[in-house]
């Protein structure tokens, strides 16, 4: 079990310079699999929290140091001087272009330079959505947006692509939706409309994508898109987040600042 972040005293420096000595250029070190893991799960996610890789990577204490390490070959990079769990970390372009380098395998998403202020609270909240997935072991794998933008086949169904794609242990996939803030009710009809024309198309089928989930944050938009679901429609599914993370009463949503 991952220690609480209240008993976890962080002693990870974002801001590394490199002693004033000339030196040849060094080769690249080579990555572990431990740290080609971290740098592209934080690549495909865009950006998360220090306490969100320590929780994702836990490992006895032992993550810490692997985050050092990125920090201190400027592959991981953070705002912050001094890091808190609610730190921002991000990869690099020099990160990625290792990551590409040592493991030509990878599709890796292009890099986020910054946080976006206007989908944070989103971000976040959905990076935790994914890691309650895997520990729960609800997934195979968990394609994001980043990914989906490197794939021809999303960006020709959509002009706004989902949040994720989750493919299931049994072989079978669905797209997912995470809805926080309250939108116009034609936004989610035309929305619905869209995935209900993508799931009949034949690559859909050929990838065994059966659905759409969307997870709300509120009951109320829960209700607003549920109301805009056609009573003949297959394969639309609506849940609220709480459902994986029952939240204490009176608890407010967690605000990200950067």
């Amino acid at each position: 079990m991952p220690i609480k972040a209240s008993e976890r005293k962080v002693f990870i420096k974002a801001e590394y310079k490199a002693p004033n000595v000339m030196k040849a250029a060094p080769v690249a070190p080579q990555l572990n699999s431990k740290e080609m893991e971290l740098l592209k799960y934080i690549l495909e996610m865009r950006y998360l929290s220090l306490a969100q890789v320590i929780r994702r990577f836990y490992d006895n204490g032992t993550v810490e140091a692997t985050i050092q390490r990125m920090f201190d070959l400027k592959y991981l990079y953070c705002k912050d001087k001094e890091l808190s769990d609610s730190s921002l970390l991000l990869v690099t372009q020099k990160g990625r272009d290792v990551l590409v380098s040592q493991y030509k395998e990878i599709q890796a998403p292009a890099v986020t330079r910054s946080p976006m202020p206007g989908r944070l609270n989103h971000d976040m909240l959905l990076n935790d959505l994914r890691i309650r997935f895997e520990e729960l072991n609800f997934l195979k794998r968990w394609v994001s947006e980043m990914c989906m933008k490197e794939m021809p086949f999303f960006l020709r169904a959509f002009a706004d692509l989902p949040d994720a794609l989750c493919k299931k242990n049994n072989g079978m996939a669905y797209f997912l939706e995470l809805e926080v803030g309250k939108k116009h009710s034609k936004f989610y009809r035309d929305r619905i409309d869209t995935y209900l024309k993508v799931l009949q198309m034949k690559d859909t089928k050929e990838a065994k994508i059966e659905g759409v989930i969307f997870f709300c944050y509120y009951e109320e938009v829960a209700e607003m898109i549920k109301a805009q679901v056609p009573k003949d429609a297959k394969g639309v599914s609506v849940l609220t987040y709480q459902r994986y993370f029952p939240a204490k009463k009176d608890e407010k949503q967690t605000e990200y600042v950067h």
